[in-house]
C-alpha cells in the first residue's frame, strides 16, 4: 500500500536475532572491531539500505545548508544599500553557498529517481 505521496512503503527494520548473527559473524571474522563501515551495514540490514539511508541524509544536509544560505543572503541584502549590493564579497560568497548546495541536492535527488 502506498501514502498519499505515492512513495512505497519504508521497509521494515531487520529481525534483532538476524541482526545478532550478523553481528556474531562480524566478530568472528575480526581480531579487533570490526570496521566502522561494515559495522554500519551489517546494523542497517545491508549495503542497499545503508547507501539509500546516507543519500537520504546528504540530501537533508544540503537542503538544510541551501536554506541557511538563502536565509543568510536574504538578511545580507536588507542590510545593504542597492549601490553596494552588487560588489559585495559576503553577499556573493553566500549566492555561491546556495547554488552550491541546491546544485548538489539537484544532482543527488536526480541520481534517487
Amino acid at each position: 500500500m502506498t501514502g498519499s505521496t505515492g512513495a512505497p512503503p519504508r521497509p521494515l527494520p531487520a529481525p534483532l536475532s538476524l541482526v545478532s548473527n550478523r553481528l556474531d559473524d562480524l566478530e568472528r571474522r575480526h581480531d579487533d572491531a570490526p570496521p566502522r563501515g561494515v559495522l554500519r551495514t551489517a546494523l542497517l540490514d545491508g549495503v542497499d539500505r545503508h547507501a539509500a539511508l546516507a543519500c537520504a541524509a546528504v540530501l537533508r544536509l544540503h537542503g538544510r545548508l541551501a536554506a541557511e544560505a538563502r536565509q543568510g543572503a536574504a538578511q545580507r541584502r536588507r542590510t545593504l544599500p542597492a549601490d553596494r549590493s552588487i560588489g559585495d564579497a559576503w553577499l556573493s560568497r553566500l549566492c555561491a553557498a546556495l547554488a552550491h548546495h541546491r546544485n548538489a541536492a539537484s544532482v543527488l535527488f536526480l541520481a534517487r529517481a
